[in-house]
């Protein structure tokens, strides 16, 4: 219960806030920024009852004067299972761009996650854009689990807007997503402030406030009992208060008589004294069950009838112990608290263990009665975790986003360094991993890896981990399956798969040589313990090695027999990711893109999270080879916020933010999903983007620095322009080299000699192997490449034939312009206007909030498909999007146009195009 809610006198209104003026003084000055714009987070720590809750409502008064539009949400702990709970609280239900009651009709699986946090985005940074936001999250230990995902990385994304947030959260939570949340904050540069005990005359204040009166010394004496804790002193008073044990005379408020030693010591023996047995017995047993007192279940667990536990709650309530509220529950955490720890430990345990059989008796589900039990077991308690590994092996693969906390409580409820939490972080490691949250599993892999193991045991964590790190972070994999593959005394299968993992890291992490030299023994073990999945991970990695030496028609077979080995290809490191990945650099993007979409759909089933990232940004690769950039920019931005909560790793931010930066670099947009410096893509970012990092290798000396392993034919062209324009023509022309011998050595695929052409064209400054490029590029899907290579022959041809130079960059202007690359379509309409060609006059696309020039170009294509019946799998299909992309789509459709139905989304569309037409 927040403070002011009981720091309330007998004038009924809210109390002064006393003993704070220096933590006022501070959040006045911190909110007047928001005037000039300037964003920023401040946390507040304290202890349970120090006052957060109270002064997160002054600061909210002071935010209402400014004028600043205050958002104010808090996190409940009944309510963590509801995602973005404390923010969608937040969020008025007119909001200007989503309602909360949108929010509330998405789904709540794992796989919607990132459709909700960009919503959240969106709503907020329209909110901001109209006046300063103040966005209040209360009780950050109580949050769930997207409100804090959100917090870690909502701020950054909304830096450059007017928002500043305030959280306050209880010194010293213990949950793991809590911690890295407050660290992740401070990254940011969050200021912190820290609540401490209020000084003996803020709390002699306080209490004179709550009387009416000046505090006599006796009165003064029992409130210094509460070691300035404002909870305390206003229970202390309210207690005396209500027993009527505090007189008033000449303005001075004494003891009078005797009072309830209750309020006076805080002691938890002493608070149920006053009461009756039962009631003493009736809280006792509520306190070790949790915070529901439920009437019935209290007795059957007591062996009491409910009507006598009925009386005793009554009596709790009366004595102000208990809330009188749907459902009943204890008036403060530290008033439960206190009384659960009258109970004697083994008493706990039994009434525990009794209560999950009650509750499994009764058809409760057993995920939810070993969370609970879970939540109030202390470690060690061999009860709890024998429910809880049942619970984990009736819902690991039926139900994996429901058995993914149970696994990390039966972690916690381990003995540190017992083989019991070996053994439970084996389960939780892959399980993690399964839900999109695999940095979290190797980092409990790392906690255990440290001690001695049984071989088994140290392999299955190994090699989880190191298949979750496979997922982008190279290095990680490595580092896990290099040791594991070496172990003693391990089955056949996982050694198989140990090796394949390292195999596969190696060459990954860049060294070739090595990964050569152990590909050959790991396919001999894997062949032996005829193992599919190890095999067809080394399949995946002999194909990358092979595209890497530009043999795409070996590489093409043997990708294809990693996905027929495969028990399930999504299942482990990108067989069919890898193939589609294939499909799109040698020319066969369409083929790419149904794979991708399809994959990228499978990836969002429950239990499927480990790989949509990484089904994300190559999604997001081949759509923007397909020249579909706003698809391209949403799977990208999709893709880094996964990796960022699934902890997937650099290649993953690489892949990710190469599309996002170079969609802003066509679009003339903003890269405004460039992570925070915290994210784990971020500490490259700078390095990692393609120009950047053309420009460092250059530098470097590095002839061959601008191919990586997975690097696609179609950038050769710009990174040839990149080093021409860095006057390193050294480095060019191997970067042509290497598209000619590509090229030579896969005559098959008619893409490479076009690639192989347009770069050969622009190292020679030679327009004739432009218009070779260009007549190749008229029969391949990739239209910024076709407008690329236009662009150049038009620029060479210029001087020698004029007509053609012209229709050659009008054409190339109506390719850019067609695919949304509006710089592109703007460089060459310059480059004609000083060449003295007139220029067509094409209307500017204006962005408003409503109507149909607010639609982007992949909203009005989604829309064209609605308004002819198509369902959203449907248009999904014929965009090769998945279908949770196109809901996105269709949702800000509706709010953009003010419709509400599919209906009248087709007939507004029709009246359009009549009108247009």
């Amino acid at each position: 219960m927040a403070v002011e809610e009981m720091a309330r006198g007998a004038r009924g209104d809210v109390l002064p806030l006393r003993g704070r003026d220096a933590e006022i003084a501070e959040l006045t000055g911190w909110l007047a920024r928001l005037r000039v714009g300037q964003g920023g987070v401040l946390l507040v720590e304290a202890a349970p009852g120090a006052g957060k809750s109270r002064l997160v409502r002054e600061a909210r008064a002071i935010a209402e004067n400014l004028p600043v539009r205050v958002l104010a949400g808090a996190g409940e702990r009944e309510e963590r299972g509801v995602p973005f709970g404390a923010l969608l609280r937040a969020l008025p239900s007119d909001g200007p761009a989503v309602g909360a009651d949108v929010f509330r009709t998405l789904s709540e699986s794992a796989e919607q996650r990132f459709w909700l946090f960009r919503a959240l985005r969106d709503q907020l940074e329209q909110m901001a854009r109209e006046r300063p936001l103040l966005v209040v999250v209360d009780d950050l230990q109580w949050c769930d689990a997207g409100t804090l995902l959100a917090l870690r990385t909502l701020p950054a994304r909304l830096s450059a807007h007017p928002v500043r947030w305030l959280v306050t959260v209880r010194t010293g939570s213990p949950g793991t997503d809590v911690r890295a949340t407050v660290a992740r904050l401070a990254d940011l540069g969050a200021r912190t402030m820290r609540l401490g005990p209020l000084p003996a005359d803020a709390a002699a204040r306080l209490a004179g406030d709550l009387l009416g009166a000046e505090p006599g010394a006796d009165v003064l004496a029992l409130v210094r009992r509460a070691e300035g804790r404002p909870l305390l002193v206003t229970e202390i008073v309210r207690g005396l208060s209500g027993e009527g044990a505090v007189a008033r005379t000449g303005g001075t408020a004494h003891l009078a008589g005797r009072h309830s030693p209750v309020h006076s010591y805080g002691s938890a023996r002493r608070l149920l004294g006053h009461l009756s047995p039962a009631a003493r017995e009736v809280l006792r047993l509520a306190s070790v069950l949790g915070r529901d007192l439920d009437a019935g279940r209290l007795a059957a667990l007591g062996g009491y009838g409910v009507a006598e536990v009925v009386a005793a709650l009554q009596e709790a309530v009366d004595a102000d112990l208990v809330r009188s509220s749907d459902p009943l529950g204890f008036r403060h955490d530290l008033v439960r608290e206190a009384i659960r720890g009258t109970v004697p430990a083994a008493r706990r345990r039994e009434l525990r263990r009794r209560a999950a059989d009650l509750s499994l008796a009764r058809g409760a589900p057993i995920g939810q009665v070993a969370l609970a039990m879970a939540e109030t077991a202390e470690p060690g308690d061999a009860d709890t975790a024998a429910l809880l590994r049942r619970a984990l092996d009736e819902l690991a693969e039926a139900a994996p986003d429901a058995a993914a906390p149970i696994a990390r409580q039966a972690v916690a409820l381990a003995p540190a360094g017992s083989p019991e939490r070996a053994a439970a972080v084996a389960e939780a490691v892959p399980l993690l991993a399964r839900v999109g949250r695999g940095g979290e599993g190797r980092r409990l892999a790392d906690s255990v890896l440290d001690g001695p193991l049984p071989a088994a045991v140290e392999g299955r964590i190994r090699l989880d981990a190191g298949l979750s790190a496979l997922q982008g972070s190279f290095a990680e994999a490595l580092r896990f399956s290099g040791p594991g593959a070496r172990l003693d005394g391990l089955p056949d299968g996982m050694r198989a798969q140990l090796m394949a993992v390292q195999c596969a890291s190696t060459l990954l992490t860049g060294d070739i040589a090595a990964a050569d030299q152990l590909l050959a023994p790991a396919t001999e073990a894997a062949a032996r313990a005829g193992d599919g999945a190890a095999l067809a991970l080394l399949h995946t990695t002999d194909s990358v090695a092979r595209a890497r030496r530009l043999d795409f028609a070996a590489a093409e077979r043997l990708a294809a027999a990693a996905v027929a080995a495969a028990p399930d290809p999504a299942a482990v490191f990108g067989p069919a990711v890898w193939r589609a990945s294939l499909h799109g650099m040698t020319g066969r993007v369409e083929e790419g893109l149904r794979e991708a979409a399809d994959g990228t759909a499978a990836a969002r089933r429950p239990g499927r999270a480990q790989g949509l990232p990484l089904w994300l940004a190559t999604h997001a690769r081949l759509l923007l080879a397909a020249g579909l950039l706003a698809e391209a920019r949403a799977e990208a931005e999709a893709a880094l916020a996964l990796a960022e909560e699934s902890g997937a790793g650099e290649a993953i931010c690489f892949d990710a933010l190469c599309v996002v930066g170079r969609v802003a670099a066509l679009t003339g947009e903003s890269a405004a999903a460039k992570p925070s410096a915290a994210s784990p893509g971020d500490a490259a970012f700078a390095s990692s983007h393609p120009s950047a990092r053309a420009g460092r290798m250059l530098g470097a000396g590095e002839a061959d620095g601008l191919r990586r392993p997975g690097a696609w034919p179609a950038d050769d062209p710009r990174f040839v322009r990149m080093a021409l324009s860095a006057g390193r023509s050294g480095h060019a022309a191997a970067v042509v080299a290497e598209a000619e011998r590509r090229a030579a050595l896969n005559p098959g695929v008619p893409f490479f000699a076009a690639v192989a052409a347009h770069a050969r064209g622009l190292l020679d400054d030679d327009a004739a192997p432009l218009r070779r490029a260009i007549g190749i590029l008229r029969g391949c899907p990739y239209p910024l490449a076709l407008a690329s290579a236009l662009e150049d022959a038009g620029r060479l041809l210029l001087d020698a034939d004029r007509d053609a130079a012209v229709a050659h960059l009008t054409e190339a202007e109506d390719g850019y312009a067609r695919t949304g690359a509006a710089s592109e379509a703007a460089r060459i309409r310059r480059r004609l206007g000083a060449a003295g060609q007139r220029q067509r006059r094409r209307p500017k696309p204006r962005r408003e909030a409503r109507g149909w020039h607010a639609l982007t170009p992949a909203e009005r294509r989604v829309t064209a498909l609605v308004a002819e019946g198509a369902t959203n799998r449907e248009a999904a299909a014929r965009l090769f999007l998945s279908p949770a992309t196109v809901g996105t789509h269709v949702m800000h459709v509706f709010q953009k146009l003010g419709v509400n139905s599919r209906v009248q989304l087709a007939r507004l569309y029709l009246e359009h195009e009549e009108t247009a037409g």
